[in-house]
């Protein structure tokens, strides 16, 4: 299992977000963090539909997304 978090430095509630994954971190779960204004974390979030910040997706070992929490996007 994974959890994948997506943010990007202008959103106001990612630094919850990436607070959590510390934590998830501290009880040995594995944590990648996707920053979507680069190339790459835009590329990793497009496979997950993520489409706003903040976002958490929980895959299991081959990728696959068992649970996401996707951000709302606000107008």
């Amino acid at each position: 299992m994974k959890v994948k978090i997506f943010w990007q430095e202008n959103c106001p509630d990612c630094s919850r977000a990436k607070k959590l994954g510390k934590q998830l971190e501290d009880q040995n779960i594995l944590v990648e963090y996707w920053n979507i204004n680069t190339v790459e974390g835009l590329t990793e979030a497009c496979l997950y539909n993520i489409l706003s910040t903040p976002s958490l997706v929980i895959t299991d070992s081959e990728g696959k997304e068992i649970k996401g929490w996707k951000g709302q996007i606000r107008f």
